[in-house]
């Protein structure tokens, strides 16, 4: 369901799954009133509309009290075996725990209270790894169904390269759910609803700035509140003025538009402020998020088209090379960087090496390092991005001279005790060099005295910080040279 920003997010989930909300016969609810949203301002949906779309139903509630009484959120059938919904419908925010697939039932029907609903049993449940409770990023999950839907026909999602055309400032979209219906109170209907509204500029949606449709004047959100590279804003406005917006119970359900490619799901209800306020809905991006869809077998993998990000750190004799893919573009199972340059062994010839390196569960990056090289030489560094389909295009190259000269860490943390500043570093580099001293040493922004401590391991503390505000450096020592990190600028409560 989706829910309101800035409120407790305890109990959403024991809302959803544990104790699911319930409607009583006149068709208002219970089922979370403010935390859980349907589509305001929308118009009911005609017979055989969105067929992909599915009312997720807890299986308890279902024997009990029947269809409507047990929808909780909305999903999207994406291929004949899963759904495609929100994260928040299905993990427990007060735990972070996945909820049981045996709790879910998908139904398939235009009318909660129709006779002939197609019900098919949920056996898996998968969250995206770095769906985040506090933020609501990456809130989407794929489920599995017990057998296939192959009658329906599945609303793909929406890939990176068509994501400029569907996803533009001002483009058309409809969403879709059995959310409530009314801005005050409660009122939930039987037949889903859909409702026209536009997508809204990154500018509105993770920069602040107000958006106008339709004579009516939209708050933006800022960059503490929304994460545009992983979430899309949207709103509409009627021929009446009225704002069509998502609301509770709507969670999940999906953000469809069109272009040359037929229509695509762009977007997952995921949290707004209040329902058909002067703030747009929130959606997760789905273009952004194809490589967690892939894994989970709700679209197709296709081959990497977009190359790496690499970053060097030249050694002696050594480059170690760290390779990013675009985040969530496609399935990647391995980088591979080539270097080229001149022969150690006979300088005036070329020579190119190669080395290998695979993404994480946890991380797009991967390392690598190329050894034997000729230090104070130029080599040039390209990567690619791969998986069992093919390769993508290689990235630019990048310049890198291995170097005996010692490289500084980083600082992971800071935190005051009265005068004193505890960092928590990552090491440093002394690059097979003596290592002479390595310090943290904080200058003060204006006038007093610099501090400094010796560093002995992952963290330093230096004392005696009487100023509010202070730059603080790394800096390693070693016979062959020195070396700072990026400077931290720290405050003093």
């Amino acid at each position: 369901m989706r829910f309101k920003r800035g409120q407790a997010l305890v109990g959403i989930i024991a809302a959803t799954l544990a104790t699911f909300p319930i409607a009583n016969v006149h068709g208002t609810s219970n089922r979370q009133s403010e935390l859980s949203p349907r589509v305001i301002h929308g118009v009911d949906a005609d017979v055989g509309q969105f067929p992909f779309l599915a009312a997720l139903l807890n299986t308890k509630d279902l024997q009990q009290k029947g269809v409507f009484q047990a929808q909780f959120c909305g999903a999207t059938l994406t291929s004949p075996n899963t759904l495609v919904t929100a994260a928040h419908c299905v993990v427990d925010q007060k735990t972070g725990e996945q909820h049981d697939p045996a709790d879910i039932t998908a139904g398939f029907t235009r009318n909660l209270d129709s006779l002939n609903i197609r019900l098919v049993q949920v056996t898996n449940v998968s969250v995206h790894p770095g769906y985040e409770i506090e933020t609501s990023a990456n809130d989407i999950a794929v489920l599995t169904l017990a057998v296939p839907v192959s009658d329906i026909p599945p609303l793909g999602p929406l890939i990176p390269e068509l994501a400029v055309e569907y996803t533009a400032a001002g483009s058309p979209a409809q969403v879709a759910g059995w959310g409530n219906i009314v801005i005050s109170g409660n009122k939930y209907p039987t037949i889903f609803r859909i409702g026209d509204v536009k997508i809204f500029p990154d500018s509105s949606c993770g920069e602040g700035k107000r958006n106008i449709i339709n004579g009516v004047t939209f708050n933006g959100f800022s960059k503490s509140e929304v994460d545009s590279s992983v979430m899309i804003c949207a709103a509409g406005v009627n021929s009446n003025k009225e704002i069509v917006d998502a609301c509770q119970g709507d969670s999940g359900g999906p953000l469809i538009a069109t272009g040359s490619a037929g229509p695509k799901l762009v977007g997952v209800v995921s949290w707004g402020e209040d329902c058909a306020s002067k703030y747009p809905g929130v959606y997760s991006r789905v273009s952004a998020l194809n490589a967690f869809l892939q894994s989970a077998g709700a679209m197709p993998i296709s081959i990497p088209t977009v190359p790496p990000t690499v970053s060097v750190t030249p050694l002696l004799g050594e480059i170690k090379i760290t390779m990013t893919g675009s985040q969530g573009e496609t399935t990647v199972t391995q980088y591979a960087a080539t270097v080229v340059g001149p022969n150690p062994a006979s300088p005036t010839t070329t020579q190119t090496l190669n080395c290998f390196a695979a993404p994480t569960k946890q991380s797009s990056s991967g390392s690598c390092s190329v050894t034997g090289l000729l230090t104070g030489a130029q080599y040039t560094v390209t990567a690619i991005s791969a998986n069992e389909l093919g390769n993508s295009s290689a990235s630019a190259p990048v310049v890198a001279v291995p170097s005996d000269q010692p490289i500084a860490g980083e600082f992971r943390s800071v935190k005051f005790i009265r005068t004193s500043a505890r960092f928590g570093l990552t090491p440093s580099n002394a690059n097979s060099s003596p290592l002479e001293a390595e310090r943290v040493i904080c200058s003060p922004v204006g006038s007093g005295a610099i501090r400094s401590a010796r560093v002995t391991g992952d963290s330093v503390i230096v004392g005696n910080l009487t100023q509010k505000k202070y730059k603080c450096i790394i800096r390693i020592v070693t016979d062959a040279g020195l070396a700072d990190s990026v400077e931290k600028v720290i405050r003093r409560q």
